[in-house]
């Protein structure tokens, strides 16, 4: 007993633990965002008996929002998340062709892509001794991706991944504001016959309440 009190002591006076931020104990946490979602260009192609179709479509600047219900323990941070993000379509260019005849245009296209996501993300905390707190991780999930053009709706449930880092900023011991960047992909959805690529770039504001 006497052993394991002076352990104790010469751990706690060596500052053991000092990779792990001393204020964040063990606890539950929700946080929110909204924000900004950048589109990569989608190279979309299909066939249907000797007609097929490639092109490009070009994507107006959409939104995002997520929340997520976690668990912190020293520095990391683990999570499950559902958010939602549209952006509308803007131009598609590319080639289709009959079987004898071919050809080539570009121009305006009226439709929207979608997609709720469910992930399971792991984030670490960099502890600065202040109240700014930066932050990297990333997460898997699944995503329901969803298509309107025209009015047609299809849809397909992909696998998705994320990547990011921000910075947190302390506002009270609870409550922590955060700016932050995702890149949010999922492995290729296929519209009925249409296969399509979906890569996304999410700039962020939010709020993490721990309890």
């Amino acid at each position: 007993m006497r052993l394991t009190r002076l352990l104790a002591v010469a751990l706690c006076s060596m500052g053991f633990g000092a990779g792990i931020a001393p204020s964040a104990q063990a606890q539950w946490y929700v946080s929110g965002n909204v924000g900004a979602m950048i589109v990569n260009d989608s190279d979309v192609s299909g066939s249907q008996g000797t007609a097929s179709a490639n092109g490009t479509i070009e994507f107006d600047t959409g939104y995002g929002v997520s929340g997520a219900l976690g668990y912190t323990f020293g520095s990391i941070r683990a999570e499950a998340e559902v958010s939602y993000s549209k952006a509308d379509m803007d131009k598609i260019s590319g080639t289709a062709t009959d079987g004898t005849t071919t050809v080539s245009g570009s121009g305006k296209i009226d439709g929207d892509v979608s997609a709720l996501a469910f992930m399971v993300n792991g984030w670490y905390d960099f502890d600065t001794g202040s109240k700014w707190v930066p932050y990297v991780g990333g997460g898997l999930g699944m995503a329901k991706v969803e298509s309107t053009i025209l009015s047609a709706e299809s849809d397909d449930t992909v696998l998705a991944y994320q990547v990011g880092a921000g910075v947190g900023y302390k506002l009270t011991e609870n409550t922590t504001a955060t700016l932050g960047y995702k890149y949010f992909g999922t492995s290729d959805p296929n519209f009925d016959g249409v296969d399509a690529e979906v890569g996304t770039h999410n700039f962020t504001v939010g709020v993490r309440l721990a309890f």
